[in-house]
């Protein structure tokens, strides 16, 4: 039997008390790992329930809502839209003789897409480099650095054929098309290029196509005739005035291509549509004509000596000149040139930096500008007639102003200013004398001291407006663009009293003087000064007296012909800007002076152009004219002359510029006699094309010529 201890009962309770707390702690650590188990079996639940649910949205997003998008792009990954360019509208002269038009020729290109995703540097270079061998074996003389730089050329997309060289035989157009696997992505395409018949005839007016710019494209970018990065746009001259209208309308080719950009097959083809033909108002006859004349003219002055230089035999530099001839009846330009020019056939399929550096060479006397419609020049002495007018049709010169019409003033061949600081004297040519002179002699003889004394009397009489002169140049159409749709005309100058203070405001060390004085008003009506206007402005100033005061906008094109079924689209007819107040009274006395320049030879007077039209049939085609002799600073004096006829309704108007090479009736004066003459004796000769009429092609298909 067991023994009872004291406190033996207690020990017994403590012991199942101790069991009982163990079995509990065990329980509880067995319910808190299940527990723990349990949590974390529910938050791994919750993450696989919400990435289920993810997938399943995503899944659902990319089957319902963007598969269409999806879809787009993979038909994208395997259909190209391949452009097809269009042919351009030709460019006829006045008579229907193409001036410019297009031939089919063979163009090596790369394609893009294949170029840049499958061909590596090192093989690019290799590719380079015998296609270049291959292509200077046909004849077409090519640089493989050439061919790299126009691979790399960022300008292109990447469904673009990278045009490499243009103009290859037919025989390698089938090397090529036979060695795919040696070039991937060469292929030889035909396209449409620009031909000019009669080589540079009128470059400066027709104008030059070359490769368009990121520029030109982003300025075009919604327009209906599509642009891309391998298209030519006009740069100057009509090709770029008619550019909407000369340019045709792209087609496309849709074609299905495997992974590596072999066609698989053609889904779909919109044909191009060509451009729109222009006829000009140009005369290619009359063109060749007056730019051999202007040519001669500076060549002759070429070999005059220039006897302002003293103690030396020098020549005349004569380095450039412009002339316009122009319809006075309606404002049709029949011919205009400028020298030096450029052969427009250099820009066919690009033109490299270093030979475009040729061009804007000082040394080249800028080619590329259009003097006629871009050179600003001192009209000089063929102003006079514009001051006579002035002067008469605001009464200065009448019963009641300075002088009558047929009043005579003294020419000693110098005339001081009344009440004068600084310089007050003004002189004639050499200070010439040319005696008592009325207004018909003064512009015969070429007066200035006859029209220093009229333009004193607009400052000096009251009444009289001080710039009376200036606003009657502006009302001949000087100071502002003529309107010809030709770009990048010049506005010339007719300076006034607010340009000249502005001037000194702008750079008071070039102009000290801020104030208009009368020698400046002296200086502006025989032409001289800061009076400035282009070969053009001046030409239909003149016809304001050639046609009884109608100023025209002058035309350089007379209509749009369909290049399909040769129907005239779009007739350009004269545009009449203005009207000057010319009654016979107000025209006579200046036609009377211009025709007596041409004619008058008396013991005592000479003609300023006397000279230069003797022995010209004055009796079957009577003319007028005015010449002009600009004073250019630290150069020689620029030589000038206007003339029409056959009076009394002239029409044809001839406006000769030449740069540097004298007086206006020795240099200018005969290049305009020579031109008048061959029309007036109907002997213009024939302009000769420079390529077989073979060569060029005509865009309209063969049933529809």
């Amino acid at each position: 039997m067991s023994q009872l201890t004291p406190g033996g009962v207690g020990r017994s309770s403590d012991a199942t008390g101790g069991r009982r707390r163990e079995t509990e702690a065990t329980d509880r650590r067995r319910f808190s790992r299940y527990d723990s188990r349990r949590l974390r079996l529910s938050i791994l639940g919750v993450i696989g329930l919400a990435l289920l649910a993810t997938l399943v949205v995503r899944l659902w997003y990319l089957q319902v809502v963007t598969s269409e998008q999806f879809v787009a792009q993979a038909a994208g990954n395997i259909i190209r839209s391949v452009p097809e360019p269009a042919p351009r509208g030709r460019i006829y002269d006045v008579k229907g003789r193409e001036l410019v038009g297009n031939r089919i020729v063979n163009v090596v290109t790369m394609d893009a897409f294949i170029l840049r995703d499958q061909i590596g540097s090192t093989q690019r270079q290799r590719l380079a480099l015998e296609l270049a061998r291959q292509l200077s074996r046909s004849g077409v003389l090519t640089k493989s650095v050439e061919l790299t730089e126009a691979m790399a050329d960022p300008a292109y997309g990447p469904f673009d054929r990278i045009p490499l060289a243009v103009g290859v035989s037919d025989s390698i157009k089938v090397f090529l098309a036979e060695r795919n696997e040696e070039f991937p992505g060469v292929e030889v395409v035909r396209r449409t290029q620009r031909v000019y018949p009669y080589g540079d005839l009128a470059a400066h007016v027709l104008g030059y196509i070359d490769t368009i710019t990121a520029e030109e494209i982003e300025a075009r970018r919604t327009h209906p005739k599509r642009y891309s990065t391998v298209d030519e746009i006009g740069k100057s001259g009509v090709e770029l005035a008619f550019e909407d209208v000369l340019r045709g309308t792209p087609g496309w080719r849709e074609i299905e291509v495997d992974n590596v950009g072999n066609v698989v097959r053609e889904r779909g083809y919109r044909a191009p549509q060509p451009g729109t033909d222009v006829i000009l108002t140009i005369d290619a006859d009359l063109q060749r004509l007056v730019e051999e004349e202007l040519l001669r003219g500076l060549q002759e002055a070429r070999e005059r000596q220039d006897e302002s230089v003293e103690d030396a035999f020098v020549t005349f530099a004569a380095p450039a000149g412009a002339a316009v001839v122009m319809d006075p009846r309606n404002g049709n330009v029949l011919a205009m040139a400028s020298y030096p020019a450029y052969d427009p056939r250099v820009f066919i399929g690009g033109i490299s930096e270093e030979e475009f550096e040729t061009f804007v060479h000082p040394a080249s006397h800028a080619p590329l500008n259009n003097r006629a419609i871009q050179g600003v020049y001192a009209p000089a002495s063929t102003m006079k007639p514009i001051t006579s007018y002035a002067a008469l049709s605001t009464g200065l010169l009448g019963p009641d102003g300075f002088l009558g019409v047929t009043q005579t003033t003294e020419d000693l061949g110098y005339h001081v200013l009344e009440d004068c600081i600084g310089e007050c004297e003004f002189e004639n040519p050499d200070r010439a004398p040319n005696g008592d002179v009325d207004l018909r002699l003064a512009i015969t003889v070429s007066s200035d001291v006859y029209f220093y004394k009229l333009a004193e009397q607009f400052s000096r009489r009251s009444g009289y407006d001080e710039d009376q002169i200036q606003q009657t140049a502006r009302d001949f159409g000087f100071g502002r663009t003529t309107g010809i749709a030709l770009p990048f005309e010049h506005a010339g100058i007719v300076p006034d009293a607010e340009i000249k203070r502005a001037r000194h405001e702008a750079n008071p060390e070039a102009f000290p003087d801020p104030d208009w004085r009368t020698g400046d008003t002296i200086n502006i009506s025989i032409g001289q000064g800061d009076l400035g206007v282009t070969p053009l402005q001046l030409a239909n100033s003149f016809t304001v007296f050639a046609n009884g005061g109608r100023i025209y906008l002058p035309n350089v094109a007379v209509g749009m012909v369909d290049p399909i079924s040769g129907e005239l689209v779009n007739e350009i007819r004269p545009r009449l800007a203005a009207r000057v107040y010319l009654p016979v009274d107000l025209q006579a006395p200046i036609l009377d002076g211009m025709r007596d320049a041409t004619t008058l030879r008396t013991n005592e007077r000479i003609g300023t152009a006397e000279r230069a039209f003797s022995g010209f049939p004055h009796e079957q085609w009577p003319v007028a004219g005015k010449t002009g002799t600009a004073e250019v600073l630290g150069k020689s004096d620029s030589a000038v002359f206007v003339g029409f006829g056959p009076l009394p309704q002239p029409r044809y108007l001839v406006a000769v510029l030449l740069e540097e090479s004298g007086f206006g009736g020795e240099a200018a004066a005969p290049v305009v006699r020579r031109i008048l003459e061959a029309v007036a004796v109907d002997r213009i000769p024939e302009a000769q094309t420079d390529i077989p009429r073979e060569d060029v092609i005509a865009v309209a298909p063969p049933e529809a010529s």
